[in-house]
């Protein structure tokens, strides 16, 4: 006689299934920021090919090939985060604090680095300083047609921390009874942010706006359809618990649910599910996208064979077509169970330092690099003898 199968308010820990996916959180983010350390050797790669042509053959297909994985920082992150809110390791509040810290500290470096470092170097050159950050400016937009730069990926880490909080927080105060709604409401805030980025993008790369500097580390970074996917993973988690307590089942036993082995493999398969849609759907939608710029199938053909203007075409600038990744990030979320707690949470916190690190000495064993390719004209010994002499003797001055 077949077994009945257990209805969904009914599960629970005494009834769990054996199967526990092998990474946690803590694997999840050590290849959220191994993705970002391979996106720096990336960009240092676009640069030799640059500064040295004849490198382009020897990187270019490795470039294409850690391209794919260079995608995945933020959905390895952003599951990462999602964990430790589901699993109440860190809570709402620590989690907008670590993100919203690190986004204005993000924000802070770049002002500084850029008004002080670029701008007024540029400045000290000019008979008016003045001219220095429209210089700066007219020199960007020239060689950036798209007009814009977005690297700051805790904005995108923060809002979607911002979804997940106004989603699912239970304020004490204020926010209580029928005004509830009006709290969950306020989930159409980040998702309104990630559409105003997307329609400034879109009308920078098209030339109908110029958008400032200090706007560049306040732009979302990741494509949109990873934010919709997370945004989909967040109403997932929400309606399941809306549909657990419908039978007299309290909050609280669907937190000890949302603990099961039953619970993670679910949603990894649901996840699972999602990402590789998105990943299919985000083809499609660039493809179409492509195909209305272009106009007729010839413009087209001509916009996908050149690199340039396919990099930087409204779809492809705005985040459209970035999203393939997701396809084959969808089996690597089988092998995830957000409920797996890590023993060791010092390792937790040396993730990102350690990461930092990695990249600020790829940087420079970077540069080093591109200088030995770079197409200068040598010094001799003797001149470059003097120069070492002048600055020698200016410090021993100190």
């Amino acid at each position: 006689m077949a077994r009945n199968r257990v209805k969904f308010h009914e599960r629970g820990a005494h009834n769990d299934i054996k199967y526990s996916g092998p990474l946690s959180f803590q694997s999840f983010q050590i290849l959220g920021w191994s993705c970002i350390v391979i996106t720096v050797v990336m960009t240092l790669m676009k640069i030799a090919m640059k500064v040295n042509p004849a490198d382009t053959e020897r990187f270019a297909t490795l470039n294409e090939i850690i391209s794919y994985f260079a995608e995945m920082s933020l959905p390895f992150l952003l599951m990462a985060n999602f964990a430790r809110i589901l699993n109440n390791t860190d809570g709402f509040k620590k989690q907008l604090l670590r993100n919203g810290g690190a986004m204005v500290a993000i924000f802070a470096g770049f002002m500084i680095f850029f008004n002080r470092y670029i701008v007024g170097t540029v400045g000290l050159l000019l008979q008016d300083p003045k001219e220095a950050h429209p210089l700066v400016m007219t020199s960007f937009y020239n060689v950036n047609p798209r007009g814009f730069f977005a690297f700051n990926i805790f904005i995108d880490l923060f809002l979607c921390t911002l979804v997940m909080f106004f989603m699912n927080a239970r304020p004490t105060k204020v926010f209580t009874g029928k005004k509830i709604y009006i709290f969950r409401a306020f989930t159409l805030l980040p998702i309104a942010y990630e559409v105003i980025c997307i329609i400034l993008k879109g009308r920078s790369v098209a030339g109908s706006i110029q958008i400032p500097s200090w706007a560049f580390p306040l732009l979302t970074v990741k494509p949109p359809m990873t934010f919709l996917v997370f945004v989909f993973l967040a109403v997932f988690i929400k309606t399941r618990e809306l549909r657990y307590c419908r039978h007299g089942k309290t909050h609280d036993d669907y937190q000890e649910f949302l603990k099961t082995n039953r619970n993670a493999w679910n949603f990894s398969v649901f996840a699972a599910i999602v990402l590789f849609v998105a990943g299919i759907l985000d083809i499609i939608i660039a493809s179409i996208l492509l195909a209305g710029q272009a106009g007729s199938a010839e413009a087209l053909d001509a916009l996908v064979e050149s690199e340039k203007a396919f990099k930087n075409s409204i779809a492809i600038s705005i985040g459209f077509g970035k999203s393939a990744c997701l396809v084959f990030f969808a089996p690597i979320v089988l092998l995830f169970n957000y409920t797996k707690i890590p023993k060791n949470k010092i390792v937790g916190m040396l993730i990102p330092v350690v990461g930092i690190l990695l990249i600020a000495l790829i940087g420079i064993q970077g540069i080093y690099q591109l200088v030995s390719i770079a197409p200068i004209k040598k010094l001799d010994g003797a001149q470059l003898g003097e120069v070492l002499t002048t600055i020698f003797s200016m410090m021993s001055a100190q």
